[in-house]
């Protein structure tokens, strides 16, 4: 099924699945870690949620990056106002029942520099500070949310690639258009984690000590009835698309198409060394057969 699609709708699916699917989480983390004054892992999420979604918009108009890029943010973004032109994403507005007491007022690029700086990957090891600003949070909701309506190609033509009752006026006319026209539109629906908030307890603390034999504090935290998550019915199990992809090939062989968005996937996007060198032997097995 994945070489019956156009190859835009391969490249979007699989942008997504690399993407945007991670970044939804990222952003979901560096939101409760923030709210929770876990303040250098939301700069770490918040970098992540950042990257993720720039990544997401280049390589589906036309830029690889493979390359190049690493964990930084800033050569993204320098890249992400080059490719979009005046649909970049270049600066952030109060929202209207937002106090202005809490929204400060500066140039876009600075918030990208300090994520950059503050959600450094050595952040991880305790070697970076953190400082923060009242309007830190609603600036990054409303940049993620932002990066996020652009993971599309902007000269893809609505309604040619996957069906979409809701911009059923659009058709025939490009993505940038609905990005224009309707600012609240997102490509793709969000899917957030849901469920009770305090079904472990009433403190944070709770996190560690429920259902803990090893670090034990008390035999209530060993007594409360398990959540599905630490006990289910059934284990359960995903695969990747890598893994769902590899599988594809074998059972449909290396067609044209199936060449055409393998080949796309290992130049534009990182994989890791090893599943790259087991795609790229199976294209060689493919032009030798």
């Amino acid at each position: 099924m994945m070489f019956d699609t156009s190859f835009n709708h391969f490249k979007s699916v699989f942008s997504h699945k690399f993407f945007v699917e991670p970044a939804d989480r990222n952003y979901f983390l560096a939101r409760f870690a923030k709210i929770n004054r876990l303040n250098t892992e939301f700069w770490w999420q918040a970098l992540q949620t950042v990257e993720k979604l720039l990544k997401a918009g280049l390589v589906l108009n036309g830029v690889s990056i493979k390359n190049g890029y690493g964990h930084g943010v800033e050569k993204l973004w320098e890249k992400h106002k080059e490719v979009f032109g005046e649909l970049a994403v270049t600066e952030l507005e109060r929202p209207e029942k937002l106090s202005p007491a809490v929204w400060t007022d500066a140039p876009l690029d600075n918030f990208i520099s300090i994520i950059n700086r503050l959600g450094h990957p050595d952040s991880r090891y305790g070697l970076t500070g953190y400082s923060n600003r009242k309007s830190d949070l609603f600036k990054f909701d409303q940049l993620a949310f932002e990066l996020r309506r652009r993971t599309i190609g902007l000269d893809w033509i609505v309604g040619e690639d996957f069906p979409s009752k809701e911009l059923a006026a659009f058709y025939g006319k490009p993505y940038r258009d609905v990005i224009v026209k309707i600012p609240e539109h997102q490509i793709r629906l969000l899917k957030w984690p849901s469920g009770s908030t305090d079904i472990l307890g009433p403190d944070l603390e709770d996190v560690v000590y429920s259902w803990n034999f090893s670090f034990y504090r008390c035999d209530a935290d060993l007594e409360r009835p398990a959540i599905q998550g630490t006990e289910p019915a059934c284990t359960g199990f995903g695969n990747s698309y890598l893994s769902l992809l590899w599988e594809e090939l074998g059972q449909t062989g290396i067609t044209l198409p199936a060449r055409e968005r393998v080949t796309w996937l290992l130049e534009n996007i990182q994989i890791g060394r090893d599943a790259e060198t087991e795609f790229r032997r199976i294209l060689d097995m493919g032009r030798s057969g």
